[in-house]
């Protein structure tokens, strides 16, 4: 029978796809958030100047856009890869990176979730307005 060093187990686990799995759930609720539920709230008053959102709507705003009008379609499928994501971290990966990816998958299923219910398709309405 063969002794397997605990570091050399844990050598090959993929973490760069789990962080890349990680910060794609991330970007997906800042800009989701940045898109549809910032302008919804700001929408009775008067919008800021264009210079202070101009470089924040090319970033958030325009991939935003289509992430909101997916909606579930983009949402479920994330939720559900990010907790088989979570699950891997917790199993292979350290403590930390575990709860990154425990705290997005929550996330990306909250928002999932939202993006099934009247509220969240009334914002997919108001975004593509």
């Amino acid at each position: 029978m063969t002794q397997v060093d605990v570091a050399e187990a844990g050598a090959g686990v993929p973490r760069g796809w789990i962080r890349a799995v990680v910060g794609v759930q991330l970007y997906v609720l800042v800009s989701y958030v940045a898109t549809a539920v910032v302008p919804y709230l700001w929408a009775p008053r008067a919008y800021p100047p264009l210079w202070l959102w101009v470089v924040p709507g090319w970033l958030l705003g325009v991939p935003g856009y289509f992430i909101t009008t997916a909606g579930a379609v983009l949402a479920v499928p994330l939720a559900v890869l990010g907790v088989a994501v979570a699950v891997a971290a917790r199993r292979r990966g350290s403590a930390r990176l575990a709860g990154w990816s425990a705290g997005a998958a929550v996330l990306t299923t909250l928002y999932a979730i939202f993006s099934l219910t009247p509220p969240g398709l009334y914002l997919i309405g108001f975004v593509a307005d």
